[in-house]
């Protein structure tokens, strides 16, 4: 039997040659759905209009993450007065809501980048 190495590289000479004699290979299913770029202004305002959305979307995840890791800090706080000292598990949900809140934090910021993007591309269009 032909190690791993080698069977990906004969199915990968294999493919090659079938695709030079003619023979048509089938792309998956996800991949043959063409994407429409916007080339409109219209089209380049809806665009940021989405992308406002899931910016106002990952602002809000963020927001009640952090509303999350302070719940749990309250909660942990309460219960535990007397010995003060956190508990393990509030630290771990702490650090665990706010690496997420900074990480929708980041993706707001990137939809909001491309709603400026795409509502500049609309003005040039419309300018034309």
């Amino acid at each position: 039997m032909l190690p791993t190495l080698y069977r990906g590289l004969v199915l990968a000479v294999a493919l090659c040659a079938a695709s030079a004699d003619g023979v048509v290979l089938a792309a998956p299913a996800a991949s043959t759905a063409a994407v429409k770029l916007p080339s409109t202004p219209e089209e380049h305002f809806a665009m940021a209009k989405r992308y406002q959305q899931k910016a106002a979307e990952y602002r809000q995840e963020a927001k009640r993450h952090r509303e999350m890791a302070q719940a749990y800090a309250r909660k942990a706080g309460e219960a535990h007065e007397w010995t003060g000292q956190q508990e393990p598990w509030v630290a771990k949900m702490e650090k665990h809501c706010a690496e997420l809140a900074a990480a929708s934090d980041k993706l707001a910021e990137e939809n909001e980048m491309a709603a400026d993007f795409h509502t500049q591309r609309g003005k040039e269009l419309e300018g034309r």
